[in-house]
């Protein structure tokens, strides 16, 4: 998506339960198979207590986010909730749910659902309609899962770790005076001949549990496993290339400071992302976050957007940094951000609404 100007990122934020899951416990009590273990790298997955709800977890996250943003609820005019996996309620809309208990009773509430990807998704909104309509903002986004027993096994049901949290961003036009951190492009591609990864040897109407390691496994009893690899590492490098193409960063421009990696476990990340980022951008450091969440389904790119302020994510004036998010489908994301420099003009309009 070629933006016409960047996109402030107001602020965004991520809410864990208060208990974590040891994946050395899980591996000790036989929860976790060693080659799952060693295949992820990770540490601790937050873990929802009975009675928690993904919804509830948004809730938090966005009021959080609000909070860093200086934003009243009530000042939000679309509300986008995305999510990958939920326990309950398949017939009702969280989105419309969540917006009434934060009180953005203005806003519309929208959902996405892109596996996954679905933050990145939810962003591709959000700049879609702040571009054709600069009243659409500010615009909130929130994702939330939990992936609780018996509905989904975080620790066997596919090749890597889940962990339970809520997450959201706050977007809108720059304004004069801040310092926001900047969007400045956002490019994917998808490879929908992928589908079945997700779906093989389940019957039509089937509304069980579901089974991403089985279905995995059967899918790759019919298609050649490199076949599925080379299409993954091309649909992310071309999500890579263009988005810094739009963001006017190739042909010799300034190297990205970081890549913040979907938390999606060393193994996965080793076989169809890092020789990516490698061929395309050698020397840049490439930056897995999930050692203490694992993979947050549909919320791990608004939770390594919330990263950007901390110490290991510091991204200095004037540099850019890259988001990489991918989801079943599949779909691959790449999204480039940039920390204004003190002397960076405003490219809001001056027509536009006032701040709130």
């Amino acid at each position: 998506m070629r933006l016409r100007a960047p996109l402030a990122i107001r602020a965004a934020a991520v809410h864990l339960p208060r208990r974590s899951l040891q994946v050395s416990e899980a591996l000790a009590g036989g929860l976790l198979r060693p080659q799952d273990h060693a295949a992820s790298g990770y540490e601790a997955l937050p873990a929802a207590e009975p009675g928690d709800t993904p919804e509830a977890f948004a809730v938090e996250a966005a009021r959080l986010a609000l909070e860093l943003a200086a934003t009243r609820p009530s000042a939000i005019r679309l509300l986008i909730h995305t999510w990958l996996h939920r326990p309950a309620h398949p017939f009702w809309s969280p989105a419309h749910h969540i917006a009434d208990r934060l009180g953005a009773g203005r806003a519309l509430p929208l959902s996405v659902q892109q596996m996954s990807n679905g933050s990145a998704a939810a962003l591709h909104t959000a700049a879609a309609w702040l571009t054709a309509d600069p009243e659409t903002g500010p615009v909130l986004i929130t994702a939330a899962d939990t992936f609780v027993p018996p509905g989904f096994d975080r620790w066997r049901g596919d090749i890597m770790l889940y962990g339970d949290a809520g997450c959201a961003a706050v977007i809108d036009l720059p304004a004069p005076g801040r310092d926001d951190l900047q969007l400045m492009a956002l490019a994917s591609t998808a490879a929908p001949h992928l589908e079945a990864v997700h779906r093989a040897g389940r019957r039509p109407g089937d509304t069980g549990a579901p089974h991403p390691r089985e279905t995995r496994r059967r899918f790759l009893t019919e298609h050649d496993a490199e076949t599925f690899r080379s299409a993954a590492q091309a649909g992310a490098a071309e999500a890579i290339r263009t988005a810094l193409r739009h963001a006017g960063l190739d042909h010799g421009g300034p190297a990205p400071r970081m890549v913040l990696l979907p938390r999606v476990g060393a193994r996965t990340l080793a076989a169809l992302y890092r020789p990516v980022l490698e061929r395309l951008l050698p020397g840049v450091p490439c930056l897995d976050l999930g050692q203490h969440t694992g993979h947050l389904g549909a919320g791990d790119l608004l939770a390594n957007l919330a990263a950007f302020p901390a110490a290991t994510c510091s991204l200095p004036p004037g540099e850019h940094a890259l988001i990489l998010n991918g989801g079943g489908g599949f779909t691959w994301t790449c999204a480039v951000f940039r920390r204004p420099a003190p002397t960076c003009p405003s490219h809001r309009p001056t027509d536009t609404k006032a701040q709130t």
